[in-house]
């Protein structure tokens, strides 16, 4: 079983896809329990097997792409957000709840105002509450001129490559 105090990553096919997290963290307990195509109800829905099993210490949530892709509005995937947290933090009390950013990607560029609204509302409000966290992954994924770093992503224009996941382990680190 897994031990006690580690640092649980859940959320859709990004961090399902994240095969070297255990390699990114050496030395840290890191569970990855990521799941391609959930959203952020996905996550409430399953959590009995996604997060309750566990005593994490930490908890790293990503989630709100494939609300964007179902076209929920910023205020939809906050309030999902805001359950999911209250959900989590009356399960977990004593763990670390981070949320990671909407990350942009090539393939969702033309929702890329209602990802940036949606990062920051789920940013204000992390903000708000105790032993809670954001992970900004959204900016650094740009270039000064505001392009996407194109070997970030896949051919899909959505997932990361090796490249991608370096900016997201030195974010989180």
């Amino acid at each position: 079983p897994p031990e006690k105090d580690l640092i649980l990553f859940v959320g859709s096919s990004t961090m399902e896809n994240w095969k070297s997290l255990a390699d990114d963290f050496p030395g840290k307990p890191v569970l990855n329990r990521g799941v391609s195509g959930t959203k952020t109800i996905d996550l409430i829905n399953y959590k009995d097997r996604l997060i309750s099993p566990y005593h994490p210490k930490q908890i790293f949530v990503y989630e709100g792409d494939n609300d964007i892709g179902y076209q929920w509005t910023p205020a939809e995937i906050l309030a999902q957000i805001k359950r999911l947290f209250l959900i989590l933090r009356k399960e977990k009390p004593e763990a670390e709840i981070i949320f990671i950013s909407i990350k942009p990607s090539v393939r969702r560029l033309k929702d890329k105002e209602r990802i940036e609204q949606a990062n920051a509302l789920i940013k204000e409000f992390a903000e708000q509450q105790t032993n809670t966290a954001y992970a900004d992954v959204y900016h650094p994924m740009f270039t000064a001129k505001g392009e996407l770093y194109p070997e970030h992503y896949r051919e899909d224009g959505l997932h990361l490559t090796a490249e991608g996941y370096a900016v997201w382990k030195e974010v989180i680190s």
